[in-house]
C-alpha cells in the first residue's frame, strides 16, 4: 500500500505482531471491548500522534531500523486491571526491553527533527515507553464487567500453561511496524514494515 502524498491527520505507530498472535488478541478485544467504542484491532502503540507532515522522516527511520535487525519473541498472558475501567495484557519480550530500546531510539531521532512548533510531539509521546501492552477492555460500564473480563482472560491463559511455568502465556513474534492515520476514532493503515526474515511488508 502506498502512502498518500500528504497525510492530513496525526500519525500513529504500532508494533506489528505475527498473524496468529494478532488474531488471538483481536479476538479478545472484540469479545470484551464495548462494541460502540471498538474501532480497532489489537495493537501495541509506540507513538500516538506524530505530526502528519513528518511521515517521510519517520518512514526513513523505520526503513533503517528494519534493514538492520530481525524480529524477536513476544509473550502475552498476564492480564492486569487498568484502573476500574479496563484490562490489558503485558507484552514480555526476549531479548527483554527490545521495544523500549527501539522507542528510545525513535524518540531521540524525532526530537532532533523538531525545528518549530508544528514539528513538536505531544506530552504523551515525549514520555519514555514503559510496560508495552495490548488493551483488551477499556471504558467498561461497570467494575463487575472488568472483573469478569480479568477472570475469563486469566483462565484462558492458564489453560496454555506448560510444565514448569508459573503463568500460562502465548508466544508470538514482533515482525515489524505499522503506520496509521488517525481518523477521529477509526485508524487508517498507511504502511507496513517488516524486520529482516519476518516476511515482506510494503516498506
Amino acid at each position: 500500500m502506498s502512502p498518500p502524498r500528504q497525510l492530513q491527520s496525526p500519525i500513529i505507530l504500532t508494533l506489528r505482531l505475527d498473524k496468529a498472535t494478532h488474531q488471538l488478541l483481536t479476538g479478545l478485544r472484540s469479545k470484551y471491548f464495548p462494541p460502540h467504542r471498538n474501532f480497532l484491532t489489537a495493537h501495541v502503540t509506540l507513538f500516538h500522534a506524530i505530526p502528519a507532515h513528518r511521515f517521510d522522516e519517520l518512514d526513513h527511520q523505520l526503513n533503517s531500523i528494519c534493514s538492520s535487525r530481525s524480529g524477536w519473541d513476544v509473550f502475552f498472558g498476564e492480564p492486569e486491571k487498568m484502573g476500574n475501567r479496563g484490562v490489558y495484557l503485558l507484552c514480555r519480550e526476549r531479548p527483554s526491553s527490545t521495544v523500549e530500546k527501539i522507542h528510545r531510539q525513535l524518540l531521540s531521532d524525532l526530537k532532533k527533527g523538531i525545528q518549530d512548533d508544528k514539528d513538536k510531539l505531544t506530552n504523551q509521546d515525549l514520555q519514555p515507553m514503559r510496560r508495552p501492552h495490548v488493551t483488551v477492555l477499556n471504558k467498561a460500564s461497570s467494575e463487575e464487567e472488568v472483573d469478569t473480563c480479568l477472570k475469563e482472560v486469566k483462565e484462558l491463559f492458564d489453560g496454555m500453561k506448560k510444565d514448569g511455568q508459573k503463568e500460562g502465556q502465548h508466544k508470538g513474534r514482533a515482525v515489524g511496524f505499522e503506520v496509521w492515520e488517525y481518523l477521529g476514532g477509526p485508524w487508517k493503515s498507511i504502511k507496513e514494515y517488516s524486520f529482516q526474515g519476518e516476511g515482506e511488508g510494503s516498506g
